[in-house]
């Protein structure tokens, strides 16, 4: 009998332990939840150069740093501040607690590095960022550029201020060499990469990045940490040399995140809260794939808890990012970065027609993305009074406010998908009507296209909507203009412009299809350069 109430307790004791561990999993797995679900409507990029670019006149206070760029985020709709240490160079930071410090300035007349000046204060970038976010109630992601190429500029007898020790000390972790002489950096002339990334087939270089995110974590009080691949998305010399990622390679990468992973849990578990894992990469799987990037393993591994997709370019339908995403339970935060397109100038002369990178840009933006389902929106390059003006509207309630919608919102003026990956356009799902890249107009031809419209075109009071077709054909003509099955006439105004009003009801929320055939026989020399719908409340 004693010994079967030994027993008992004995297996009591275990059950109960069983219990508690169980209690505790499920305990952190509530507070997860409730990090990866916050609300986040708008989050802001910012990407260090406050400290980096410091006028040359102004006194170095923690005061100063917040009214260089963070305050302009506060009475917004600003949550969340993804604050970048620069970062530039692998491993570079403006803060003394991670990784190399950046201490030389980069030549700006007028312009100089504060870091050192404000480490001598007993302070640094992120720490005083996340002072000034706990003060504002805002929450807290550093960003990590994993490749940066900002040090390119370097020379063996000049070195950028950007260009680390690490490369210097481990020249042989970098896919080509400072030397231009050299046969390494000779191999990738006609190649994929700047010479100066890091290749993470090397141990080391997996290692360090290690490192300075567990110190990064650590030593600072961040809600997150975003891997930003966008800054610049090369992983891989044997990519970089215009092949695709070998097995083994995705296989460093996957276990890289796994490690990764891994630092960032046994962090927030000292702190006693998560720390939600946000990764900026292009919107297509089956092309972060061919660089590198299994990221769907990285999903279904729950290695991510955020996916910020888009960036210098777009490949995919929005919803179609959003399902995938949302299909492994992962969040979706679309990177709403700054137009690059050259040429769309003439759309800015017109009236009642703003161009890219103005307030009703972003404004159609805001309402495609609510309505493609996606948990918030991403804001990069763009700051101050700007900033202020894009994020005093609610991206969850555009209507009544103005906006611009563009074909092509981000192609040429940037980097390109076969920037990073040899005929990386072949994952392009997307429409292209670039005024950076003119179509020749053919005799008869008809352009077919999709836009997506977060808005709503019907009620008492729909919208007035005007579509604009941007051209250099001189004279006075017209263009058959369909949407949606139905056909409208378009005219030709000043500068090349082919505009029409389109009638009530011929534009719905979601998709709409687009087809623009032009008159023959069309002037020698015709171009197509751009595509626009404006809606006016």
């Amino acid at each position: 009998m004693r010994l079967l109430t030994v027993f008992l307790l004995v297996c009591a004791a275990a059950v109960a332990g069983c219990a508690d561990k169980s209690d505790g999993d499920t305990a952190w797995e509530t507070k997860r939840a409730a990090a990866v679900n916050r609300f986040r409507p708008l989050v802001y990029n910012t990407d260090g150069c406050d400290i980096l670019y410091w006028p040359d006149g102004l006194p170095v206070t923690r005061e100063n740093f917040a009214a260089r760029r963070l305050e302009y985020a506060t009475n917004t709709h600003v949550t969340t501040v993804s604050y970048c240490p620069i970062s530039s160079g692998f491993g570079h930071f403006t803060c003394r607690k991670a990784g190399e410090p950046v201490l030389g300035s980069v030549p700006r007349n007028g312009f100089r590095n504060s870091a050192a000046e404000f480490f001598a204060l007993g302070t640094d970038a992120l720490e005083m960022a996340s002072d000034f976010c706990r003060t504002n109630g805002l929450e807290l992601f550093v960003s990590v550029r994993v490749n940066d190429q900002h040090d390119t500029s370097s020379k063996p007898d000049a070195l950028s201020a950007l260009y680390p020790k690490f490369k210097i000390d481990h020249p042989e972790w970098i896919m080509g060499a400072i030397d231009p002489q050299d046969s390494r950096r000779r191999e990738l002339y006609s190649g994929y990469s700047g010479w100066s990334c890091v290749n993470f087939a090397e141990k080391g270089v997996r290692d360090y990045m290690l490192s300075f995110v567990r110190d990064l974590v650590s030593n600072y009080d961040v809600d997150g940490i975003e891997y930003d691949f966008n800054r610049h998305f090369m992983l891989f010399r044997s990519v970089a040399l215009g092949g695709v990622a070998t097995e083994e390679e995705i296989g460093l990468m996957t276990q890289l995140m796994r490690d990764l992973r891994a630092v960032t849990e046994a962090a927030g578990r000292r702190k006693g809260r998560p720390i939600v894992v946000a990764m900026r990469i292009p919107d297509s799987r089956e092309y972060d794939l061919a660089a590198g990037a299994d990221i769907e393993t990285w999903f279904r591994e729950r290695l991510v808890d955020v996916w910020i997709g888009g960036g210098y370019f777009l490949l995919n339908r929005l919803r179609d990012s959003v399902e995938f995403a949302h299909r492994h339970g992962v969040k979706f935060y679309w990177s709403l970065d700054e137009s690059r397109i050259p040429r769309h100038a003439r759309f800015l002369k017109l009236p009642m027609l703003p161009g890219r990178n103005k307030v009703p840009f972003y404004a159609g933006r805001f309402s495609a993305a609510m309505e493609a389902g996606c948990d918030g929106v991403y804001v990069f390059n763009i700051e101050n009074d700007f900033l202020r003006e894009v994020a005093s509207m609610n991206p969850r309630d555009t209507a009544g406010v103005a906006k611009t919608y563009f074909v092509t919102e981000r192609g040429s003026g940037g980097y390109r998908p076969w920037n990073w990956l040899k005929d990386g356009g072949r994952f392009n799902r997307l429409p292209t009507v670039d005024p950076g890249e003119p179509r020749t107009i053919k005799d008869g031809e008809t352009y077919a296209f999709e836009m997506f419209f977060g808005d709503d075109f019907g009620g008492a009071n729909p919208p007035r909507v005007t579509a604009k077709a941007l051209t250099n054909i001189k004279g006075s003509e017209s263009i058959s203009l369909c949407v949606n099955g139905k056909a409208v006439k378009a005219f030709l105004a000043e500068d090349g412009v082919f505009e029409c009003n389109l009638p009530s009801g011929t534009l719905r929320k979601g998709n709409n299809r687009f087809s623009v055939t032009f008159p023959s026989p069309v002037p020698e020399g015709s171009t197509f350069n751009d595509f626009a719908i404006y809606i006016q409340p």
